[in-house]
């Protein structure tokens, strides 16, 4: 089915909320990363160091009602509504949008400050350096653009208050990967459809620093493979 430029919003995750709690677990492992750090992360976005926000269709997007029940029907344990709940964003109070709205997130996303140890030696990350992570979108929508529509709320909600961002950072796997397919299928996982680091080349980040060996997953049989990645930033203000 080929959808049209979807509409979407950003609703912070709310750390207090068993709900949201659980339904952000049921996305990483849906996701394939860092289901078991989920409830590392809930000081962290209290204070501020993480800022995970779920992606959310827009009213004003004319195929939401497909889009959920296509992503409802490969993730039947998401069918169920979250509310928007949360008090605190950016480790700053929050009044919650009233009437209170119930969604179904189809991803989320994550500012948080640049980590030091992926700081840029010939450039250091300066006061107002915020860094991407968990950016992850229903597979069963992707491709459809929502991830381009995320990114391009986070970058602008990013600018904004309470994070007045000027410079944003993320990492990505390298998009030379030898023998991805022999890695994946050990791993029992989709190879990924095009190139993460290539998208955010197309979207002006630039690569600043190689890391071999920065992710690793385990296969069934106790072997361990790794992905090389890269970090890249860009400068929104």
């Amino acid at each position: 089915m080929a959808f049209a430029k979807p509409q979407v919003h950003l609703i912070p995750w709310d750390f207090t909320s068993p709900e949201h709690v659980k339904r952000l677990v049921q996305q990483r492992i849906a996701c394939g990363w860092d289901s078991e750090a989920v409830e590392s992360w809930i000081p962290k976005q209290e204070t501020g160091n993480l800022n995970l926000q779920w992606i959310v269709l827009s009213d004003t997007d004319l195929e939401k009602d497909d889009k959920l029940l296509k992503h409802t029907s490969a993730y039947s344990l998401e069918s169920n509504p979250l509310l928007d709940t949360a008090v605190s964003y950016g480790g700053k109070h929050r009044s919650i949008p009233m009437p209170q709205q119930t969604f179904i997130p189809v991803g989320h996303i994550c500012l948080g400050p640049a980590p030091s140890y992926y700081d840029d030696a010939k450039e250091p990350f300066a006061e107002g350096s915020y860094w991407i992570s968990n950016f992850y979108v229903s597979r069963a929508l992707q491709s459809s653009g929502l991830g381009r529509a995320a990114m391009d709320t986070a970058e602008r909600i990013a600018t904004s208050e309470p994070l007045n961002a000027r410079m944003l950072g993320l990492n990505a796997i390298n998009k030379v990967d030898v023998g991805c397919e022999e890695k994946y299928e050990a791993l029992k996982l989709p190879i990924p459809p095009f190139s993460n680091q290539g998208w955010y080349e197309r979207r002006g980040y630039v690569v600043y620093m190689d890391i071999p060996k920065a992710f690793s997953k385990t296969d069934s049989t106790g072997k361990a493979w790794y992905w090389d990645a890269v970090c890249l930033k860009k400068k929104i203000a």
